[in-house]
């Protein structure tokens, strides 16, 4: 189906409808797109905010962990321990759960030692510690010493724990050792903390050694409750410098030290830059993610915090829902909106339309009925007052025509009566009187009557003449003119006067006939009207224009009109001009005589 895109209906519902549709799209993406950057950007600083409180958690737990250790190696009872086993005769036994109560000494000392090892096991297990090592001996066979019942040396191993004790010296702050797994299939890795043991001199006595299992990193860092900000699938984790996992992931179930980090966000925090990006994650679905490098001593960790772009962006796309539903129905009202205002515009338009239509097929009397009061309703006025002007100019235009027409027969016809008929009656009279009359007075008539039919034929050559001057075909339009001022000059006794000037190429016929005809009219006018003495006529030629004109020293007339054609004359004089292309000005007022000026386009 065509839509007829030419109706101006249809234009105006098009034009309406792409503005409102460009206005609504328009809005609708700066709209959706504002609300997109809003609240990715409220994602990431939500994401910061939890970056920095996880950050600080682990930092702090640490911190915290650290100063506990630190307590633990100044304490008496780690000291009492520590010096009671570098004995030499207590060397070498690596023994689980020492008993001071079997060793050498007095019994005041045995049950010093009991008590300096409970509360050690008290004060390490209160604050969240696994497991306590205690390395004294020298640095190259440290005896290995676990002060709690529960766990034994052999969840520990040995080799890692002779490490420690060789890397320490007496000045050697606390140490912090990355997770490691205990066994193979260890699905709770453990991260050592070790502190040196010194006497009152200064000297090391033993190596303190803390285990903190990797559960009580994941109850800082794993949260499964939607509700603290991270939603259905945000995660705050740890990652190791050797991009492995340092707490439990929240998709994939013994991660840690198994499950490895490549992402974007990882990379820029372990090379210690801090921000946060749109990537992917380590199971490859797009995430926005906050990260930072932590700091905590001895330990290369970065702290990630993410939520899935899915789930983040699931307010965008319901706002984009309604913003296409509001889209359309803003359209659909703009649409009906549009219908009724172009048929209010477009109904006079198409009635200006219909009775222009009429006009140019000839039908006058078509008027538009619009009452509006804008440019519409003004333009209807105006085309009914051109109409109106139309018709009565049409009018004229007849009229001029018709009087011409009736005015040129009365003119032939009171030649014809005054002149041919008058002169024929007197022959048809001289011929009766001719009955009975003898041979010699016969003659005579003959001879009266032959001269009236010459008389007669030379009145119908002037008739014909002033009909079609065959001078105009044969001779030219200037030898026309000066004919035509001389006959007229002899009928009239007055002096008319013609010049030409830079004739050089005959006019088409039509301008010939057009210009004789203005110069016809405006000469017998002059004759008739002005009672001018003396009347001249010039007809000249330039490069452009072709210029006819007509003066006389009569008493002139006042112009009924500012154009020409107050009378049916001058109205035909003008016609004929205009229909030439030219243009007819007529200078004249009581008493000033008159100049009638024609200038016709040579082009014509």
């Amino acid at each position: 189906m065509r839509i007829p895109v030419h109706s101006i209906t249809t234009k105006l519902l098009l034009l309406f409808f792409f503005v409102g549709l460009a206005s609504v799209a328009l809005v609708g993406f700066y709209s959706f797109y504002s609300a997109r950057q809003a609240i990715v950007k409220r994602t990431m600083d939500q994401l910061i905010s939890v970056r920095a409180v996880k950050k600080q958690q682990i930092e702090y737990f640490f911190a915290e962990k650290t100063r506990n250790l630190e307590f633990l190696v100044r304490s008496n009872d780690m000291k009492m321990l520590a010096e009671y086993y570098n004995k030499p005769e207590l060397q070498g036994k690596n023994r689980l759960n020492p008993q001071p109560e079997g060793e050498p000494g007095s019994k005041e000392k045995r049950k010093s030692l009991s008590e300096a090892s409970e509360n050690i096991l008290s004060y390490f297990r209160t604050y969240g510690f696994s497991n306590l090592y205690l390395l004294t001996g020298g640095s190259n066979l440290p005896d290995i010493l676990t002060l709690d019942s529960n766990p034994g040396l052999n969840e520990c191993p040995y080799q890692k724990l002779m490490a420690i004790r060789k890397e320490f010296v007496g000045s050697d702050p606390v140490r912090i050792y990355d997770l490691f797994k205990r066994r193979k299939n260890d699905t709770l890795p453990v991260c050592l903390m070790a502190g040196a043991i010194s006497d009152g001199s200064g000297h090391l006595t033993g190596v303190a050694v803390l285990e903190i299992s990797s559960s009580e990193i994941n109850r800082i860092m794993l949260q499964n409750n939607s509700r603290i900000g991270l939603g259905q699938s945000g995660e705050a984790y740890l990652v190791g410098d050797d991009y492995l996992m340092r707490s439990e992931s929240r998709f994939i179930s013994h991660s840690v030290l198994n499950t490895k980090v490549n992402s974007l966000s990882a990379r820029k925090a372990i090379s210690s830059q801090t921000g946060a990006v749109e990537t992917s994650d380590y199971r490859n679905i797009q995430v926005f993610s906050a990260f930072e490098p932590l700091n905590i001593p001895g330990l290369r960790w970065i702290v990630l915090v993410e939520i899935d772009y899915a789930e983040s962006l699931v307010p965008v796309n319901r706002l984009r829902n309604d913003i296409l539903l509001v889209s359309v129905v803003i359209l659909i009202f703009i649409l009906g909106l549009a219908r009724l205002i172009s048929k209010m515009i477009s109904q006079p338009l198409i009635s200006l339309k219909n009775a222009a239509v009429k006009t140019g097929m000839g039908d006058f009397n078509s008027h538009v009925d619009v009452k509006s009061t804008d440019e519409i309703g003004s333009l209807a006025g105006t085309f009914n007052t051109m109409i109106d002007r139309i018709r009565e100019e049409r009018e004229r235009r007849l009229s001029a025509v018709y009087d011409g027409q009736e005015l040129e027969r009365q003119r032939v016809s009171r030649e014809l009566h005054d002149g041919l008929g008058q002169k024929l009656i007197g022959a048809k009279l001289q011929m009766e009187n001719c009955e009975g009359q003898d041979y010699p007075c016969l003659q005579k008539t003959f001879g009266e009557i032959k001269n009236v039919f010459g008389s007669l034929i030379e009145e119908t050559r002037q008739i014909s003449n002033d009909l079609m001057p065959p001078a105009l075909n044969e001779l030219g339009l200037d030898h026309a003119l000066e004919n035509l001022c001389s006959t007229a000059s002899r009928q009239s006794n007055l002096e008319i006067a013609f010049s030409s000037h830079g004739l050089n190429e005959s006019p088409d016929n039509k301008t010939i006939v057009y210009l004789y005809r203005i110069a016809q009219e405006g000469l017998n006018n002059a004759i008739r009207h002005s009672g001018a003495k003396d009347i001249s006529m010039q007809l000249i030629e330039n490069r452009d224009n072709l210029i006819l004109i007509l003066e006389d020293d009569g008493i002139g007339f006042e112009l009924e009109q500012s154009e020409p054609g107050s009378g049916n004359g001058l109205y035909n004089m003008a016609e004929r001009a205009r229909i030439l292309g030219g243009t007819l000005n007529i200078e004249t007022g009581p008493g000033k005589g008159a100049t009638i000026r024609v200038k016709i386009p040579r082009h014509k």
